[in-house]
């Protein structure tokens, strides 16, 4: 089974066999070289899905069966039903029945025992992946392989945190949610594995114990102009460290100490005021979509914090958003790409809003004819920079040359 890139994630895909042969086949294509005692009759079926970094699989075997593999990167295994064991080198652990998830390294011989039928959730974790999110929160370069503690407690703290994730992660792909938009899944792929590292007994975690290096303005500058120019974009840790050069710890101890918050908060709450100008500006999308976009798994979690942040509900300012459009709930939505002189200003003003300070910049250059070098230039960032920004202003503000963004630019001012 051949391994989504990172441009096609994330995939999904269907496995029902009943041949020896072809399921250890796509076993080996997934999780590395193994050996398998399978029964007669024997019969497997899987729903994985693909992220990238991470693939998820919810696993139905029909009998018990023996695998011994040598893995090939992380391997998350938790019993959903039915009992077995597990084994790495001399340390072992209860599947199902009182135990809770185990994680296979990738060094030494792993091997399962199912006892009977089981369905069973297993998570692959590549390597680099838990390396560069390691190296993220730490500021320090991981140079060795993984080797974690095998059994989770799921009684509480991170085990029990990993084992309810997964459970929701399997609840939601079975009902069909968009739950792999991208911003959604990239968080939850990241709480997942920043939850192991951080949370589960491994080699590397004396990296963990070392302070945090002294934070910077400079820091908070770097990664708020970051996430206001990529709200839209999923977002990671390691992009907010890449950006500030330096560590996750430290984004967080500088968030911390000067704006009295934390990195998340931060981010969530910059997430619900785009949320808020997607409603206003683009009030025919469905609240379900804005809170995907937002990064939000779950439109009543949603609902819940943007009732907290500005007093109304979704809908309310969605309605506000049609009103101000000239369109009544249930009326169809006017053209996006409307000619200039034929928007209205309440609706300009909205979409006006979705700019970021750094897109307003852009906007203004491009209006006045500036080429993308010389707006490059003269706000000291690359020229690939201010393609990406231009781009995002045409979308926002559905101009579709630099012609019609000045006309809009000038009708915004009135």
């Amino acid at each position: 089974m051949p391994r989504a890139t990172h441009e096609d994630v994330p995939r999904r895909f269907e496995i029902h066999t009943r041949d020896h042969h072809t399921a250890v086949s796509i076993w080996e294509g997934l999780y590395g070289e193994l050996d398998a005692a399978l029964p007669r009759g024997f019969e497997w079926r899987a729903h994985a899905v693909d992220f990238g970094p991470v693939l998820f699989v919810q696993d139905h075997t029909s009998d018990a069966i023996y695998l011994d593999a040598q893995l090939d990167a992380p391997l998350l295994v938790m019993s959903v039903r039915g009992s077995g064991r597990a084994a790495l080198g001399r340390d072992s652990a209860t599947l199902g029945h009182g135990g809770g998830p185990v994680i296979f390294s990738a060094h030494g011989r792993s091997n399962v025992n199912y006892d009977s039928a089981m369905d069973v959730i297993t998570v692959r974790f590549d390597r680099g992946y838990l390396c560069s999110q390691l190296e993220s929160i730490t500021g320090e370069v991981v140079r060795e392989d993984f080797q974690f503690q095998l059994s989770l407690d799921s009684r509480a703290g991170s085990g029990s945190y990993v084992e309810r994730l997964c459970r929701f992660m399997a609840a939601e792909i079975n009902a069909g949610t968009d739950i792999d938009h991208p911003q959604v899944f990239a968080g939850l792929t990241e709480s997942l594995s920043r939850a192991l590292l951080t949370g589960q007994p491994h080699n590397l975690a004396h990296l963990l114990e070392r302070p945090a290096p002294p934070s910077s303005r400079t820091v908070l500058r770097r990664v708020e102009e970051y996430v206001d120019a990529h709200a839209a974009e999923p977002i990671s840790a390691i992009d907010l460290a890449a950006v500030a050069g330096t560590s996750a710890r430290s984004v967080e101890a500088a968030f911390r100490a000067h704006r009295g918050t934390s990195l998340g908060k931060f981010l969530r709450d910059r997430r619900l005021v785009r949320a808020q100008r997607m409603l206003l500006a683009e009030p025919h999308l469905a609240v379900l979509h804005v809170a995907r976009a937002a990064g939000f798994a779950r439109r009543e979690v949603f609902e819940s914090a943007y009732v907290r942040a500005f007093g109304e509900r979704p809908e309310e300012t969605r309605r506000r958003g049609l009103l101000a459009a000239g369109t009544a709930p249930g009326e169809a939505e006017p053209s996006r790409f409307a000619a200039p002189s034929a928007v209205e200003p309440a609706t300009l003003a909205a979409r006006m809003a979705l700019l970021s300070a750094r897109e307003r910049e852009v906007c203004e250059g491009v209006a006045r004819g500036l080429l993308n070098k010389q707006i490059a230039e003269a706000l000291g960032i690359t020229e690939r920079t201010v393609k990406e920004h231009r781009a995002r202003v045409m979308a926002k503000l559905g101009a579709r040359s630099a012609v019609e963004l000045g006309i809009l630019l000038q009708k915004a001012r009135g």
